[in-house]
């Protein structure tokens, strides 16, 4: 197993006043697993409590109680030293004043590499997500989001980690564009031997790409589904108004 998560609680204060004791839950016992070589779906709707589970499992934050665990330990550096992340806004994911090769060398500068070596590497992250040599020195700005979202994936790629967040990684891309995404990350999760946690609330992009899914709500696993061609059999009220707006 590769990421345990063991009834997870998480709530943050209410911003009544300064001396204000109230508590929001948001996560509420949550227990899941990713195993190694899969794409685990966490869908629900804006609020559900997903993006707040992924930034617990990313160390970023604490939870109140239970427990995370990456490959049996819950060792955060262990943790934080073979995950990586890639998230919805790639504008604001990279520095605008960064070309294409610094942003894809940030996390290749903890390396010991010469610059000529750190160029080289970068070239070969920009042909595995499907760019050319040619994107090496341009800006943000003179890419498309398509192509922004790609050099981003290339970032969080390059430390050779073994399991991918991707926190509604498609979800600001034209619908063409995200196809073009989805099928880079399927040939990724071979080649590279990811695992991913796909966090989103668009189920055509779960069907594509997942091969389980757990529905999210109020801060709740409500229904969760093992094999994604069973995805029609969902039980639960709120999975089934989900999978109706596609069906």
């Amino acid at each position: 197993m590769l990421l345990s998560v063991n009834n997870v609680t998480k709530s943050y204060p209410i911003p009544k006043g300064i001396f204000s004791k109230g508590k929001q839950e948001v996560l509420k016992g949550i227990s899941l697993e990713v195993k190694e070589g899969e794409c685990l779906g966490i869908i629900g709707e804006s609020g559900s409590g997903k993006s707040t589970l992924g930034r617990l499992i990313l160390g970023l934050e604490v939870q109140d109680s239970g427990k995370i665990s990456f490959l049996g330990s819950e060792d955060k550096k262990l943790q934080q030293k073979h995950s990586s992340v890639v998230f919805q806004d790639y504008t604001s994911s990279v520095n605008p004043r960064f070309r294409v090769i610094q942003i894809i060398s940030e996390p290749l500068l903890q390396r010991k590499m010469n610059r000529e070596k750190r160029k080289e590497e970068v070239i070969s992250l920009l042909e595995k997500v499907g760019l050319s040599e040619d994107f090496l020195f341009r800006y943000p700005h003179e890419l498309s989001g398509g192509q922004l979202q790609r050099v981003c994936i290339a970032r969080a790629i390059a430390t050779k980690p073994k399991f991918l967040l991707l926190d509604e990684a498609v979800s600001s891309l034209d619908v063409s564009v995200q196809v073009q995404i989805l099928d880079l990350l399927l040939e990724l999760k071979k080649s590279e031997n990811l695992s991913y946690l796909f966090i989103t609330h668009d189920l055509l992009a779960v069907t594509y790409i997942c091969d389980r899914v757990i529905f999210f709500k109020e801060g709740k696993i409500v229904e969760q589904v093992d094999d994604i061609h069973e995805l029609k059999n969902v039980e639960n009220e709120y999975a089934k108004a989900l999978l109706s707006v596609y069906l």
